[in-house]
């Protein structure tokens, strides 16, 4: 009798947490009973995220009286992530890739975006999600760039003219995918300009004529935040200040830039950029660059999927161990095969 009792307490257990009854037939759904999955912090292992935009936009005019020019504009950008966390060691690489056209009608084809932004950085855990770090930086562009103002144009920058390699030496705190702060104290950068129509004396900081290369040893303090907005919409923000110690110390290089996603499907979204910098090697101005874009976009992550937790008590709700209707039947059963009654029985007549 103990085995009986004992083996339909295990296949009752068994049913009520991996099976539903409904309408008399059992089905099974076990994923629906898994706790949900929480990654506050950083996903051990191997984080992989990448987006893969081609924005567009267009004006045409005819007979229109307020008047416009035809014109018509490309805009493509790459932006993966490749991050690594295995105990107390972090590897984050980031590729951000972005080229754009537009063409005016009597003006031709001119750029409206170019970069080349490579980032790597090694980090050692100390606690609390800070990490003593190590940091590379590579920034430079695709191709030529004019300054339309003069008559010719003239070419104003070009592909490692400039081009950025900075190394930094630090602490970076970096509680999860989406936020970040980075403090190098100690960060030499390297500002090359390869082409030699551009290496004269005060372009990009060059001391004197046909230099290619000017020296820096400074502070970087950089900081990056992604925002879910909500349901479809995200921001994400990156600023960087950097103050070289060998020249005028209090005059920073600032450079932000923000990036509103506006998602209208899985492949199709508008997009929102805005960039701002100030280095006093190029210019002693504020440089700001807006784009606004809509077209297709591919974005995707290795982050586990949330499964949906489902409280204790559904089960008994949901799934008895026997139903109503049978269990009378199901106990008599049981009794009559059970030889020891079935002796007891026959001693009592």
């Amino acid at each position: 009798m103990k085995k009986i009792l004992f083996s339909l307490a295990l296949i009752a257990t068994a049913t009520t947490f991996a099976q539903t009854v409904k309408d008399g037939k059992v089905a099974t759904d076990s994923k629906r009973y898994l706790k949900e999955q929480k990654f506050d912090g950083r996903q051990p292992g191997w984080f992989v995220s990448g987006n893969n935009s081609l924005l567009f936009s267009q004006s045409a005019f005819s007979n229109w009286v307020a008047g416009g020019v035809n014109s018509f504009a490309l805009n493509a950008n790459l932006d993966y992530e490749f991050n690594l966390t295995k105990d107390k060691h972090i590897w984050d690489n980031r590729i951000v890739l972005g080229y754009g056209l537009q063409a005016n009608k009597g003006e031709g084809t001119r750029k409206t975006n170019d970069v080349i932004d490579l980032t790597s950085s090694y980090g050692y855990s100390i606690g609390n999600n800070w990490y003593l770090a190590a940091a590379m930086n590579f920034r430079t562009q695709f191709a030529e760039g004019y300054d339309y103002a003069t008559e010719p144009k003239t070419k104003i920058s070009n592909l490692m003219a400039p081009g950025y390699l900075s190394l930094g030496l630090g602490a970076d705190y970096k509680p999860n995918e989406n936020f970040q702060v980075n403090i190098h104290p100690f960060t030499p950068r390297v500002t090359f300009v390869l082409d030699k129509d551009l290496q004269t004396k005060g372009t990009f900081g060059l001391k004197n004529d046909g230099d290619n290369t000017l020296f820096e040893f400074g502070a970087y303090l950089g900081a990056r935040y992604k925002l879910q907005i909500m349901e479809g919409i995200s921001y994400d923000n990156r600023v960087g200040i950097y103050a070289d110690y060998l020249k005028n110390f209090g005059n920073m290089d600032v450079a932000y830039q923000g990036i509103l996603d506006l998602k209208v499907n899985r492949f199709v979204s508008a997009q929102v950029s805005i960039n701002l910098l100030y280095d006093e090697d190029q210019i002693m101005k504020t440089q700001i660059k807006q784009t606004l874009g809509v077209g297709f976009n591919y974005k995707f992550d290795n982050t586990p999927p949330k499964v949906e937790e489902v409280p204790a008590v559904s089960f008994i709700q949901e799934q008895p161990i026997f139903e109503e209707t049978n269990s009378p039947e199901i106990a008599t059963n049981v009794l009559r095969n059970e030889p020891i009654l079935n002796e007891t029985k026959l001693v009592t007549q």
